[in-house]
Parts: C-alpha cells; sequence; structure tokens
C-alpha cells in the first residue's frame, strides 16, 4: 500500500503492527490534511463582487469598453449590470451609492468623487484627446462645441473663453456633437481620437470632409474606478488587465451591453 512504502522512511512507527499502523496512520493523515486545507480557505477572505457599473451614455468608446468590462467582471466570477448615464450623473450615482463604479475615468476627474474610491493599477487604456475643425474653417474665433459631463472638455472650454473671451456651444452627447459636425453645423469641436475613429467608420460624414487636428489638448490614461471596499477585486481585475490588455483590441460589432 502506498501508506506502508512512506511509511517505512518514518522511524518512529517502526513497532506498528502491520496492518493496524498502516490503517491508522493513513486515516490520522487523511483527517490532518482536510483539518489544514479548511483552515487554509478558511483564512482566505472573501472578495466582495461589484454589481453595477456605470458608463457614459452615447459615447462611442464607452459602448465598446463596457461590453468588454462585462466580460472580465464574468471571467472573475463576478457578473455585472452596466447602466448607462449622461456624463456628469456617473460621479453622483457613485457618490450615492447607487452604483459600485464607473467604467473609466481620468485621473483629472477625481476631484468629483466625495466617496472612497479605489482606481485600477494600470490604465485600461490611452485616448488622445484634441481640437479638430472642418478643413475648410480657418477662423480661430469660431464658437467650440463641447460635451457637458467631459471634464477634459469644460476645463479646457473655461480656460479659453477666460482667455479670448469666446462663448463656446455646450452640447448634450458626443453622439449628438459629431452628427452636428457631419450636418455643417458644427466646424471645431473637442474629442477624442477614438471617436474620430468611430465617426469615420460608421461612414456617418457624408459630403462633410473628416475634421482635421487643430490642436491635440492631452494625451490621457483612463482608469476603472470602484469604490474602497472592493479593493481586493480591484487587485484581480487589474492583474487580469495588465496580463492579457484587453481594451487594445475591438470587441465584436453584435455584441451589447447587458442593461
Amino acid at each position: 500500500m502506498p501508506c506502508t512504502k512512506k511509511l517505512k522512511i518514518l522511524p518512529f512507527f517502526h513497532f506498528w503492527k502491520k496492518n493496524a499502523a498502516t490503517t491508522s496512520l493513513c486515516l490520522a493523515f487523511a483527517v490532518a490534511l482536510t483539518g489544514f486545507s479548511q483552515n487554509t480557505f478558511a483564512a482566505e477572505p472573501d472578495i466582495l463582487c461589484p454589481k453595477k457599473i456605470t458608463y457614459v451614455e452615447n459615447d462611442p468608446l464607452s459602448q465598446k469598453t463596457i461590453v468588454i468590462l462585462q466580460k472580465l467582471y464574468a471571467q472573475l466570477g463576478c457578473p455585472i449590470e452596466a447602466i448607462k448615464l449622461p456624463g456628469r450623473r456617473g460621479p453622483l450615482h457613485f457618490n450615492r451609492g447607487l452604483v459600485d463604479g464607473e467604467l473609466h475615468r481620468g485621473i483629472p476627474a477625481e476631484k468629483n468623487y466625495s466617496r472612497a474610491f479605489v482606481r485600477s493599477s494600470v490604465p485600461l487604456l490611452e485616448i488622445s484627446n484634441r481640437l479638430w475643425r472642418n478643413p475648410s474653417d480657418t477662423d480661430p474665433n469660431t464658437p467650440i462645441t463641447y460635451t457637458l459631463g467631459v471634464a477634459w472638455q469644460e476645463k479646457y472650454i473655461a480656460n479659453d473663453t477666460a482667455k479670448t473671451g469666446i462663448t463656446h456651444t455646450p452640447i448634450m452627447f458626443n453622439s449628438e456633437k459629431h452628427e452636428a459636425y457631419a450636418q455643417g453645423r458644427v466646424t471645431r469641436f473637442l474629442s477624442a481620437d477614438t471617436n474620430i475613429e468611430d465617426m469615420i467608420a460608421k461612414n456617418i460624414l457624408g459630403n462633410t470632409p473628416a475634421p482635421i487636428i487643430e490642436k491635440t489638448i492631452v494625451i490621457l490614461p483612463l482608469y476603472h474606478y470602484l469604490g474602497a471596499e472592493f479593493a481586493p477585486f480591484m487587485e484581480k481585475f487589474s492583474a487580469l488587465v495588465n496580463q492579457t490588455n484587453p481594451f487594445r483590441k475591438q470587441p465584436d460589432p453584435a455584441l451589447q451591453a447587458t442593461e
């Protein structure tokens, strides 16, 4: 028997009778091993799973990345509900505990959090935030259209207005802003490069020329945010993102976020 062979190297047990010794020691070893395993797992703290994550509605980048996020959470054993909200309402819902986290934000947006939070240790992706214009419009005083609730855009507009005195044009959604450009109602606007790529890919421009870069405002890493109580989960999530780098890949267009 396997246990008998192992016991032969333990002189202490040589005085046991062959059958009794083998049976008794195998049982004792099994009980001890079971107790050790149970204590080991019992000492490992349970990881609290987030349940609801908000993302910015009508934002092409968010619509893609929320699908990837849901897949990652499912791999970690924590399926989530995706809650779409206007940009400004995401932090409000997070602060009130109505959601457990936000899909992604830049570090400058952290000032909007009054609730204790944890940031992913690695960014999900980087975006280039830029001022774009219609190549036919060379007037530097043309009002700039920007999206309400997007921190970097509101900051740029506030600084530019203070400097030039120009009153710029707020708009509610990125998609609305891009449609306005395609229809010729907007010629200068703020947007991330990923949104421009999406606009071109969806062929919504018609006869309007593709916008060109007037100025790069900032290259911004985007991080995932959760309430501080989910720190153990965030550690596992960050490790998975660091290992697989999934947000650099494009999800299947047929996939839809589960709401």
